[in-house]
């Protein structure tokens, strides 16, 4: 492959990035310019562990063993409030929205408080900082609960879309190392879910076709970013990634909400994601990184033009100057390459 620079779109939101594989050979002479590995030197017990419920509100859905009362030990996985939410139920003190500024000047500046649900899930208890080292069962369980409580949060009129997304590693923003996942509930749609949204309803009306379904037939034939799949996933390494050896996780056929997964898909996504994630380990080495869930917003019906997806991004580089001003990141590796690597780890 070759190694000069190339510039990529993004296939659904128009985004800009820039491969520049010869920027993996520059030198690093800053101490810890390079993205730390992931690693679990934190206290045992921590507040996620069995017998520190008491450390955590209390929780609004576990699964748990018979017999085992809520809020103790005895369970196998356990939702619960975040004790440091960046947003509250009731709004707090400046309910409803107003705006701010100077009247006169047509209320340039808008705020609201901030209204939502901010919840942890907490995928096991055993004391472990990696999804890999969940059983099957486990992982399914963490698919089916973001299934449940983005069902329950639903039905509160005031919100508008649940964010959930997980944090592995301290380099992908986790604060603690048990293996956890959160979710957001807002009365906003987040922009790039808009974007997003907006770039495929475009699509469609050009097209007659959802973006992410041309995505997957094409990604199929093509086979070069073709990580795995399976009966009812395909998982590719990004054609434009923010980070080299990112990957999507799409179903193959039509689903705008992702609320409508059985728990036989959920277990199928989680065999296939855990595969997906020790192949990752093994070519990076272990590296930090975030999923994030992308699906129709709580009040967006079941439209034609959206697919839920699941966006993983392995912190596999430092953002600098071009991400932060400028939204253009650099990937240091053609998602080609990073592909066949992953299936070469993958044995396929």
């Amino acid at each position: 492959m070759s190694d000069d620079p190339e510039l990529r779109r993004d296939p659904v939101t128009g985004r800009w990035v820039l491969i520049a594989p010869k920027r993996a050979r520059r030198p690093m002479g800053l101490s810890g310019a390079n993205p730390r590995h992931r690693t679990n030197r934190e206290r045992t017990p921590c507040p996620f562990c069995p017998g520190q419920e008491d450390d955590t509100p209390n929780e609004v859905l576990a699964y748990r063993e018979p017999g085992t009362v809520p809020n103790g030990p005895g369970w196998r996985l356990r939702v619960v409030p975040n004790k440091f939410p960046a947003v509250w139920p009731d709004g707090g003190e400046r309910n409803p929205p107003t705006p701010s500024g100077n009247a006169e000047g047509g209320g340039l500046f808008f705020s609201t408080s901030a209204i939502g649900f901010a919840e942890v899930l907490i995928e096991c208890p055993q004391h472990v900082d990696s999804p890999t080292l969940l059983t099957d069962e486990q992982f399914r369980n963490v698919f089916i609960a973001y299934r449940e409580r983005m069902t329950a949060l639903a039905a509160d009129p005031r919100l508008a879309h649940v964010a959930v997304f997980k944090n592995v590693g301290a380099e992908a923003g986790a604060s603690l190392g048990h293996t956890h996942s959160q979710l957001i509930a807002t009365p906003v749609v987040p922009q790039l879910i808009g974007t997003e949204l907006a770039c495929a309803e475009d699509y469609f009306v050009r097209t007659g076709r959802c973006v992410f379904c041309d995505l997957v037939k094409q990604e199929l034939a093509d086979g070069s970013r073709v990580v795995t799949h399976s009966e009812r996933f395909v998982v590719v390494t990004a054609f434009a990634p923010r980070f080299t050896y990112e990957m999507w996780v799409l179903p193959l056929k039509h689903e705008p909400r992702y609320e409508a997964i059985s728990d036989s898909t959920a277990l199928e996504l989680a065999f296939l994601l855990k595969r997906v994630l020790h192949a990752l380990d093994a070519v990076q080495e272990s590296p930090a990184y975030n999923w994030f869930l992308h699906t129709t917003p709580l009040r967006g019906g079941e439209p034609p033009h959206y697919h839920w997806h699941l966006e993983l991004t392995p912190r596999t580089s430092r953002p600098a100057g071009l991400e932060w001003g400028y939204s253009c990141h650099i990937t240091t590796a053609a998602p080609e390459h990073a592909a066949e690597e992953l299936r070469a780890a993958l044995g396929t």
